[in-house]
């Protein structure tokens, strides 16, 4: 299991807030914010207070990207790179966005305090809106310009639909023509339902439907081991080989909380999930055990009782539906996501 001192990558969700409303997101029904959901954000004075020095100088990476919210609703979002620059010079920071906010300003500014943007973009002008909801083109390729021309390192992370998969190898020109670094190819495993079942269409805001690919070469593949699988029987049975484990990797929320993975945080709010049994184990171990960094210290929290009983629950009864799906041995949800082999300059 991680271990206090080997953590050298935190994922770190900034906001719960979010100008988008992408319809398979954790903070979203069917493409409508949901409700009652917690407006949590860090600022510097938060960052100084919470995250020790001396942890933040045995990280490697900082990758601003969370389950609910963009890190760029954050308004002092270089000023908090810039700290974490200052405590640790030889780290790496990294962001993921939809880019429709802020300005070209900001993102040029970016250019001088992160190693590389993940632009989430899903298509081209005419398709991006339908799964990006409340985001506009043109200003999502004037921010990508503004960060590329300033020396930044820009990735465009592709999530594949079907009313998209024809525009996949135009968007991969187009990236090259702008100056992205690296074109990647989401193989979507967001068909799944809370109980991940797999489903064959998605509503977005009773307006219209989202279909997975229905072309091959964009399908993932472990929907297809899902379909023949007793789903029951796999999560009570197969092999949890933990992803954060191998990478030594932590994820804290924008409400504080601390996790493996960003896949377990994001059972926390959702509608779909409450009162799963995934969803209520979590919120009984949360409320009973020290899992907090706004509460308790980083290290006693990796290295006491939520994260033991994480660790232990891989093996015994206990053990979430979510680590057995996302990190099971049998079926590879999420390695069949990233299959594509992009260009990278």
């Amino acid at each position: 299991m991680l271990d206090y001192p080997n953590i050298r990558t935190i994922q770190l969700e900034l906001s719960t807030l979010c100008n988008a409303a992408c319809p398979q997101c954790a903070r979203n029904v069917c493409g409508f914010d949901i409700p009652d959901l917690p407006v949590h954000k860090w600022s510097l004075q938060s960052i100084k207070q919470y995250l020790p020095v001396d942890f933040i100088q045995q990280l490697e990476l900082i990758y601003f990207c969370g389950s609910y919210g963009d890190p760029f609703m954050t308004v002092d979002f270089i000023d908090i790179a810039k700290y974490f620059r200052s405590v640790n010079p030889n780290i790496k920071l990294g962001a993921h966005t939809n880019a429709s906010l802020r300005t070209p300003k900001f993102f040029a500014e970016c250019a001088d305090v992160l190693d590389f943007i993940g632009f989430g973009i899903d298509g081209l002008e005419d398709t991006n809106h339908l799964y990006r909801r409340n985001c506009f083109w043109n200003k999502i390729i004037e921010n990508a310009n503004a960060f590329i021309q300033a020396g930044g390192h820009a990735e465009w992370d592709f999530i594949v639909f079907e009313h998209n998969q024809h525009q996949v190898e135009t968007a991969r020109a187009l990236s090259k023509q702008l100056g992205f670094a690296k074109f990647n190819v989401k193989k979507t495993c967001r068909f799944l339902n809370y109980n991940h079942e797999l489903v064959n269409s998605y509503n977005v805001a009773d307006e219209y439907k989202i279909y997975p690919p229905s072309d091959p070469l964009y399908y993932n593949r472990a929907y297809d081991d899902i379909k023949t699988t007793d789903l029951e029987q796999y999560k009570a049975e197969t092999c949890i080989k933990c992803n954060a484990v191998r990478i030594n990797e932590i994820y804290i929320g924008a409400d504080g909380y601390v996790f493996p993975c960003g896949w377990l945080s994001d059972r926390l709010y959702q509608t779909t999930v409450i009162g799963t049994p995934d969803n209520l184990k979590i919120w009984e171990q949360l409320e009973q055990k020290p899992s907090n960094v706004f509460k308790h210290h980083v290290r006693d929290i990796v290295d006491g009782e939520w994260f033991t009983w994480i660790r232990n629950s891989w093996t015994n009864e206990n053990r979430l539906d979510r680590c057995a799906m996302m990190c099971g041995t049998g079926i590879n949800v999420i390695g069949e996501q990233n299959t594509d082999v992009s260009y990278k300059v």
